[in-house]
């Protein structure tokens, strides 16, 4: 079992930095619509009146403090998610890689590359092996 998620490779860097951009960016674009959608077109559409949009104000803060509330830990969640799913990914090619140099250099084809059984890489592993036997 691999206990430690952030491994020193570049490509688990690669993949994280992928993984979370690919989050992050819906989350904004979709936040930023419905924030424009919601303050800008629907005061302009309805031609709120002054006396109305000051009842408003402490509306818009209060969503203002619960999305500058909220963003931090979602943020935070959206890291650690896609440090998780990049684990994930790059754990096992990580271990296939230490395997193979292991038994170069050893020489010796006698040896069997090991990995978990729920490995998302257990096919080409299992090819390899067969590799190695023949």
């Amino acid at each position: 079992m691999r206990i430690k998620f952030l491994t020193n490779s570049a490509l688990q860097s690669k993949f994280l930095i992928i993984i979370v951009i690919s989050m992050l960016v819906p989350l904004v674009l979709i936040g930023g619509c419905l924030y424009y959608l919601i303050f800008t077109l629907m005061a302009e559409q309805l031609g709120i009146p002054e006396s109305i949009a000051i009842n408003l104000f402490p509306v818009i803060q209060k969503i203002n403090f619960i999305l500058i509330a909220g963003l931090p830990p979602t943020v935070i969640f959206l890291l650690l998610w896609g440090l998780f799913l990049s684990h994930k990914f790059i754990g096992p090619l990580e271990r296939l890689e230490k395997e193979l140099n292991r038994i170069a250099a050893c020489s010796d084809c006698a040896k069997r590359i090991g990995v978990r059984k729920s490995d998302v890489i257990r096919p080409i592993v299992d090819a390899i092996n067969k590799l190695l036997e023949s």
